[in-house]
């Protein structure tokens, strides 16, 4: 049971590295969503939100820094961190103590880097998180298509939109550059390690 609920984790935070990739550099902004797509854009930024897909509810932190990405999940009553640099990827489990380290491999390059495709479609408003708000749309190479809402001065939050499927809603409660590098730094002590570094896939 512990290994399928780490599988679910695992695979949400892909999904959500993959989205948070789309959002780092585009060519065109639209004029409420400039500002934030920038700060994504510069490669340094921290964000904390609550990813929302059917019943299924997830908590995230996502520090970026650089060539650095750290985030944290809790879904399930599990809680996993992980940590890219230096070409690996760090996966901690708290609650079994675990540290499973693997080549950073693409999804590096999802969260971080290939954010191409990317097209501003045009504006909107609709109901997000309780509150009905403005939004930009952007449209993806994929068929993909984003929603960035806006509440006041502040990202709301995204909602991505992949045909044949149900919408789901990043919720962002903070949203700054605040990264400190202590974010960063691996346990030392007190985990077991699997190192699965050298595996090349």
């Amino acid at each position: 049971m512990r290994i399928k609920k780490i599988t679910i984790l695992l695979f949400t935070l892909l999904l959500s590295l993959v989205l948070i990739g789309q959002l780092t550099a585009q060519a065109k902004f639209g004029p409420r969503t400039e500002s934030f797509l920038k700060i994504f854009e510069s490669g340094t930024y921290y964000m904390k939100a609550t990813m929302v897909e059917d019943s299924m509810r997830i908590e995230t932190e996502v520090y970026m820094k650089g060539n650095r990405l750290a985030t944290t999940t809790q879904a399930g009553g599990e809680t996993m961190r992980m940590i890219m640099r230096d070409n690996k990827a760090y996966m901690i489990m708290e609650e079994a103590k675990m540290i499973i380290i693997t080549p950073a491999m693409d999804m590096y390059d999802s969260a971080a880097v290939d954010i191409s495709g990317m097209t501003f479609r045009r504006s909107g408003t609709a109901t997000f998180a309780g509150k009905n708000l403005p939004y930009e749309e952007y449209s993806h190479d994929d068929g993909e298509t984003s929603q960035f809402f806006i509440d006041g001065n502040r990202l709301a939050g995204i909602r991505s939109i992949t045909p044949g499927e149900n919408p789901s809603d990043m919720i962002i409660s903070v949203f700054n550059q605040n990264v400190p590098d202590s974010v960063f730094n691996i346990p030392s002590s007190g985990y077991q390690i699997q190192d699965m570094s050298n595996i090349r896939f």
